[in-house]
């Protein structure tokens, strides 16, 4: 791997309650309980994974994001299907759990490794 991943999760307090597990992957991890849409750049623009529940992910935005590698829906987000995938960036929409935290670092850790590969 190339450096730290930094992993941003955009809106936690929309996701299920509870703790997540660490991610076993050399990573910088912030969360936020919510974030408004003038934020959405400012706290994804050094990330190299966001995870999103709720904030939409436009073309404009996305094309502001050149270290952003992977995103992770959680939710009901929007992630614009064209500019989602230009520059190689891997979408992907976490599917229905009975555990939703361990599926959610389970799928971050299958993405990272996918990336090293």
């Amino acid at each position: 791997m190339k450096g730290k991943e930094r992993v941003v999760f955009l809106d936690r307090a929309a996701f299920a309650a509870g703790d997540l597990p660490i991610p076993d992957f050399d990573h910088n991890w912030s969360e936020y309980p919510a974030t408004e849409p003038a934020d959405v750049v400012p706290r994804l623009f050094w990330a190299t994974t966001a995870i999103t529940h709720a904030c939409a992910l436009d073309a404009e935005v996305l094309a502001q994001l050149h270290k952003l590698k992977r995103i992770v829906v959680t939710g009901p987000a929007v992630v614009d299907p064209a500019a989602g995938v230009a520059d190689g960036r891997v979408v992907r929409r976490l599917p229905q759990s009975e555990a939703p935290a361990a599926t959610l670092i389970a799928l971050l850790e299958t993405l990272v490794r996918e990336a090293e590969a």
